[in-house]
């Protein structure tokens, strides 16, 4: 599924229209989408008719409304259109306005006073908002401000064409006052608006209206295409277990991750690479910290190295590393490593020798930042997993900037390097930069922000690889399964409550629902 800007929806319309079909069709086919979707949605037939208000503004959108208040009309629904912003403009507009007015249906005018607008507000069993589309930015005006605080306060259900109007489309930010959805429908793509955290919440629930644009008209364009998935995409990303298969089937994931202060670093990264489904886990160490860590493991082969009197890896230790990875499929450093001038040594030392897939999580990035040309010497695939305050030591950007920008942020970065960056925000964007796919993440919420939780889904990243799966699908379906396995957990016990373990716990159960 994609997601696109106001400006790339733009494009594949056009590319839609030089295949044969015409503005004027999409826009009937957007409307005729819509009202079957407000019908499913609401159960509205010939015995279960409903009163609905149509809000409508001057341009694109308000035509889509008009559209979907004529063929509620024709269902025997009770319809009224309000015009919002004055007559129609454009052209499609205006003749969907004329068929509107020639079946009959009751067109109110919004001008100076709301007051006659309240009867036919109050009686709506369903509002729809058809006001402004993906082009608006700013913020609604008085009179419309105070139309859409009118709304909100009404008991009807309310039903956004293509996007809630008050909201930006392409940067996902209510700047004022909106129109808040029960329902969105997305004509033919998500927009950032309906994916990104916190203000897809004025969307409420959003499902697509398919208007006849092809996968082949969001491919030509020359800007890339940011893609979303469901479970059932990642159902069909994952590795299948096979009826006759053995331990070697399913890959060998190396975690180098640990120290004595975070012992639990290298606990959740290698419970989530089990949890996950590789065949072996190898659990690379320093060896002071044999004494906590082993009585934590019963299934990964136990690796201590070497060691420093910080209770963190010695220098030496990649040697030892290095000969383990010979023997796996992926790998995955970082993760509570700590951050001295031997672990610098180490990680400089091994990332270079490396020829699988790695995985670089926590002061795995810390250390890289401080010598980021080290990426234009690794041979093996490289997936970076940091969060805003590591992507700022990576990329000298400030963390609000990469906050909200994260998918240029992470674009861009990954472009430059040629490697999979998984940037851990709100909505966790991964992209490659080899291929030039972007994907933002839907799953996930506030309880994942608590330490370790990065931990977990970089075990979890190179489980999946190890098995086989190319980087940007292995950092992907990682990202997805972790956010839906905290989705869960905080359903059955809380955000605020829940913790890392929790999440890793809960995996098997997940899986099984992808099997």
């Amino acid at each position: 599924m994609y997601v696109v800007t106001s400006k790339q929806m733009y494009g594949a319309e056009c590319r839609a229209v030089e295949r044969g079909t015409s503005f004027s069709q999409l826009m009937e086919n957007a409307g005729e989408a819509c009202a079957y979707i407000i019908r499913k949605e609401y159960g509205i037939n010939k015995t279960n008719l409903k009163k609905i208000a149509v809000i409508c503004g001057k341009g694109k959108n308000g035509g889509d409304g008009f559209v979907v208040a004529r063929l509620l009309r024709e269902t025997g629904c009770d319809v009224s259109v309000i015009l919002a912003c004055g007559e129609p403009q454009t052209k499609d507009a205006v003749d969907n306005f004329t068929l509107l007015e020639s079946a009959g249906i009751e067109v109110l005018r919004y001008e100076k006073s709301i007051s006659p607008l309240l009867p036919v507000l109050r009686n709506a069993d369903i509002i729809v908002d058809a006001v402004f589309g993906t082009r608006f930015s700013g913020v609604l005006d008085y009179n419309l401000t105070q139309l859409a605080n009118t709304v909100n306060s009404l008991s009807a259900k309310t039903v956004a064409i293509d996007v809630p109007s008050g909201s930006n489309c392409d940067t996902a930010v209510v700047a004022g006052a909106v129109f808040k959805a029960d329902l969105t429908i997305a004509i033919s793509a998500y927009k950032p608006i309906h994916i990104l955290k916190p203000d897809c919440k004025y969307c409420g629930k959003t499902v697509i209206a398919d208007i006849g644009i092809t996968d082949e008209d969001y491919s030509k364009l020359e800007s890339v295409v940011c893609l979303t998935y469901n479970s059932s995409d990642i159902k069909k990303m994952l590795p299948k277990k096979r009826s006759v298969s053995n331990k070697g089937t399913y890959g060998h994931a190396l975690c180098i991750c640990g120290s004595m202060r975070m012992v639990g670093a290298a606990k959740l990264s290698v419970g989530g690479a089990l949890r996950s489904g590789a065949g072996l886990v190898t659990a690379a160490f320093p060896q002071s910290i044999y004494p906590a860590l082993a009585p934590c493991f019963t299934e990964p082969l136990l690796l201590p190295l070497e060691s420093n009197f910080d209770g963190t890896f010695d220098a030496m230790a990649s040697t030892g590393a290095f000969e383990a990875s010979k023997k796996a499929t992926a790998a995955l450093i970082g993760c509570g490593i700590g951050i001295n001038p031997d672990t610098a040594k180490m990680f400089s030392s091994i990332i270079r020798e490396l020829k699988i897939p790695t995985v670089i999580d926590a002061d795995g990035i810390n250390i890289l930042s401080n010598n980021i040309d080290i990426l234009k010497e690794v041979s093996a695939p490289v997936i970076l997993t940091p969060h805003p305050g590591e992507m700022s030591r990576l990329c000298r950007k400030n963390i609000p900037d990469i906050v909200s920008d994260p998918v240029s942020t992470a674009f861009d970065f990954a472009v430059k390097y040629r490697v999979v960056v998984a940037l851990k925000t709100a909505n966790t964007v991964v992209c490659d930069g080899k291929s030039r796919r972007i994907y933002i993440n839907p799953t996930g919420n506030a309880g994942l922000a608590k330490g370790g939780s990065g931990d977990l889904l970089a075990g979890m990243i190179v489980s999946l690889a190890a098995q086989g799966m190319e980087p940007f699908e292995a950092a992907v379906a990682a990202v997805y399964l972790h956010g839906l396995a905290a989705d869960a957990v905080a359903e059955l016990s809380s955000k605020r409550g829940m913790l890392p373990t929790d999440v890793m716990n809960y995996l098997p159960k997940l899986f099984s629902k992808f099997e």
